[in-house]
């Protein structure tokens, strides 16, 4: 009781003096408090003081020493090993609402909460809430890459959120063909074994998709009614979903080697259809060649041929740009 009526003592204290204006003294005396607890081992009222300070720190627009104390106490999240729950995640999202994209910390600041939640939680990835969270937060400012990273590890409310994150980025490049962003959603939701997710990415986007990229309805071999394309970047992506579904390995491969110059655009559009190959369809990927003798012809073969330049960006670090193309 006695040290709860302290620290609520010295919180008055600290709040009075960031009343006060007098701003470099107050984040000083939050972090030496905190200092204290944490070399007492008293977590909780460092976590309670961090907080505090922090939240009164960016109100009052001091971002720099606000996110130092919002940095620190995720220190002491994993210092105590903190578990990820409602209360330990809502201080992360508080704080983070009060941090804008031109906060320069704000980006080490999440990539610590994941961290944190990764190693407190049974997420590898990270707490799919946190990353939700996040990715619907760079999906507002616009940020369609970052976006795109963390909604596909968030919860199955990112699908959607994913598709129409897909779909806008698409609407800043229209002379691009709109499939090529919406496969590389559905293909790295597929290489994690999301055929469900990769579904709801497809269906959220497709149904914005203007009239000029439709073409006529035609039956599958299940006899399933499917609205076709004029993109065959489109068309190769329902035809991928249906064949996941079905699990038809021969299906696959003749979708594979039919859309092999389409798949090329994007270098790691092969090796995510490698992954969906052995994922659903047991295919195996072939051994790849020994290293040492490639390196031998490499050497006894003359200088390798110039690369072709290119602006393309490579998947995750921005969106293919091909042009649309009439379905065969």
């Amino acid at each position: 009781m006695a040290a709860a009526r302290g620290t609520a003592k010295v919180l008055q204290k600290l709040e009075k003096s960031v009343g006060d204006g007098n701003y470099y003294e107050a984040h000083q005396m939050y972090r030496t408090v905190a200092n204290r607890y944490v070399k007492a081992h008293n977590y909780k009222d460092a976590i309670d003081l961090l907080r505090s300070g922090s939240l009164l720190l960016l109100k009052h627009k001091q971002v720099g020493s606000g996110t130092d104390l919002a940095l620190y106490l995720v220190e002491v999240y994993n210092l105590d090993k903190v578990p990820v729950t409602e209360e330990s995640r809502d201080r992360i999202f508080d704080l983070a609402d009060l941090m804008d994209a031109e906060n320069s910390q704000r980006k080490t600041f999440l990539q610590n909460a994941i961290s944190w939640s990764a190693n407190n939680s049974e997420y590898k990835n990270g707490d799919p809430l946190l990353q939700h969270y996040i990715g619907l937060l760079f999906w507002k400012e616009k940020d369609f890459n970052q976006a795109e990273a963390h909604l596909l590890v968030g919860t199955q409310e990112s699908a959607e959120a994913l598709g129409l994150t897909l779909f806008e980025w698409s609407e800043q490049e229209p002379s691009h063909d709109k499939g090529a962003y919406l496969m590389r959603g559905v293909l790295q939701e597929l290489a994690m074994r999301n055929l469900r997710d990769a579904n709801t990415v497809f269906k959220t986007f497709v149904e914005r998709l203007p009239a000029a990229y439709l073409a006529a309805d035609q039956k599958s071999p299940n006899g399933k009614t499917i609205q076709t394309f004029k993109s065959s970047l489109l068309n190769l992506t329902q035809m991928l979903l249906l064949a996941c579904e079905t699990g038809n390995a021969s299906i696959f491969k003749q979708i594979a080697a039919k859309y092999k110059p389409v798949l090329a655009i994007d270098e790691n559009f092969g090796a995510l259809m490698t992954t969906i190959g052995e994922l659903f369809f047991n295919i195996r990927a072939p051994k790849q060649a020994n290293m040492l003798a490639d390196l031998m012809s490499s050497l006894f073969s003359g200088p390798p041929p110039a690369a072709s330049a290119s602006s393309r960006p490579a998947l995750g670090q921005g969106a293919p740009q091909p042009a649309i193309e009439e379905m065969d």
